[in-house]
């Protein structure tokens, strides 16, 4: 760690301080920063929690509302936000040593003014998807159309980020020209990322990766009757308790109600031998999907770390069969607790979750993989068992906390060292 005259001092964005794990990451690292000596606040356009770090987004009267009918108007989402060029102005902002960003499709700043303001100020953006490099969508989902221009987006249906009509390739043009004039500086959490963004324009600028963490202190092995005694639902007996869990448990692109229909078909061969927990909003949904072979259970959003422990540990394995994915912290957080992960070779799963060791790893939109899996644990308890212990260990080796914030630190130490030279 460097010397310094003072703590550093480190600006975090975001749209909101509660939502999903982009979210929950963020609060994880201020926390962890925080106990380093760093000097860390989160500034949001929408505020839901009382946590003293966290501080409304410095904005003009009115300008949130114009910014909703100017895209709505015109589809140049992330471009009108005037603000953005002043947030210099605010003296605890102006003072940061660095600014870090996150999620920009969240409509909260202007990314051609961000990129002025990273001449002047330390900028650091971490994506979490590809959506600084395409024209509008998070993830392509096999479209290369952004390799050139984008346009005749097959994605403009999606209820987020949302965009009223198809300028992709005026977007696309733009974050092109945002970035070549910019000094951002990109810090992704995935090789998978590094080496996407690598293959893009955004190469032009440095690309830095570092795994992000999961709290092993409070993500662990738990008391299964005491956590079964915390949401007063059963202990299973000799059923399997298969998890689905995401902030939003009808998130198509996680694919977790779609997939309930194998689930009853697999009950109906394997009667008593497998029960639902559902855990997230909309999780009341998966409850219409209950037979007398397929017990649900049903628990809403949990943004409390510790009563999400207690959650996980009521599970035997985690189902996760997302579309395309970065790196999910819902199952970060499961292995932490020891529950092996089923989930799709996309993305950046594949560097967590290791195939028959801690989990298993499946083609997307096959969920006859799935099943099979899961019929492999019905049949061999032990291995869970195997499984587990593994899932427990990789969360601790590879992915804890701690090591993410010292990582952190010393990449902001880095950067810090290199603006001043």
């Amino acid at each position: 760690m460097t010397n310094r005259a003072r703590a550093l001092r480190v600006a975090f964005f975001n749209y909101s301080d509660r939502w999903s794990g982009a979210e929950a990451l963020i609060d994880q690292t201020i926390v962890a920063l925080s106990a380093r000596g760093v000097d860390a606040r989160l500034f949001v356009m929408d505020r839901f929690t009382d946590r003293s770090y966290v501080h409304a987004l410095p904005r003009f009267f009115g300008e949130r509302r114009m910014e909703y009918v100017f895209r709505k108007l015109t589809g140049r989402n992330n471009f009108f936000f005037p603000s953005t060029r002043f947030l210099g102005s605010d003296p605890w902002i102006g003072a940061a040593d660095v600014w870090h960003f996150h999620n920009l499709h969240g409509h909260f700043a202007s990314i051609p003014l961000l990129a002025r303001q990273s001449l002047k100020h330390p900028i650091v953006l971490s994506p979490v998807d590809q959506f600084l490099a395409t024209g509008y969508c998070p993830y392509t989902l096999g479209c290369e159309r952004f390799r050139d221009a984008c346009g005749q987006c097959p994605q403009l249906g999606l209820p987020y980020p949302g965009i009223s009509r198809d300028t992709t390739g005026s977007l696309l043009r733009m974050k092109k020209a945002s970035v070549a004039g910019s000094k951002f500086s990109i810090l992704v959490h995935t090789k998978y990322l590094a080496d996407f963004y690598a293959s893009t324009f955004v190469n032009g600028r440095p690309i830095d990766q570092i795994y992000y963490g999961v709290n092993t202190n409070v993500f662990r092995p738990l008391d299964r009757e005491a956590c079964a005694a915390r949401f007063k639902v059963p202990v299973a007996d000799q059923s399997l308790t298969l998890g689905l869990m995401h902030s939003d448990v009808d998130d198509q692109r996680k694919g977790l109600l779609s997939f309930l229909s194998p689930l009853q078909s697999l009950a109906n061969r394997e009667p008593g031998r497998i029960r639902v927990l559902a855990v997230g909003r909309s999780s009341e949904q998966v409850a219409e999907y209950a037979t007398a072979n397929l017990p649900v259970l049903t628990l809403p959003f949990l943004p409390d770390q510790e009563a999400l422990a207690m959650a996980f540990n009521l599970c035997d394995v985690l189902l996760y069969p997302t579309r395309a994915e970065n790196l999910s912290l819902t199952c970060l957080d499961a292995l932490a607790c020891g529950v092996p992960v089923i989930s799709s070779r996309v993305g950046g799963q594949g560097e967590a979750i290791q195939d028959k060791v801690n989990g298993f790893l499946c083609e997307p939109d096959h969920p006859e993989q799935f099943i099979e899996r899961l019929e492999q644990l019905i049949a061999d308890p032990e291995l869970t068992g195997r499984l587990s212990l593994a899932a427990r260990q990789t969360a601790v080796e590879q992915f804890d906390l701690d090591a993410y914030a010292d990582n952190l630190v010393a990449y902001y130490d880095r950067l810090v060292q290199s603006w001043r030279n």
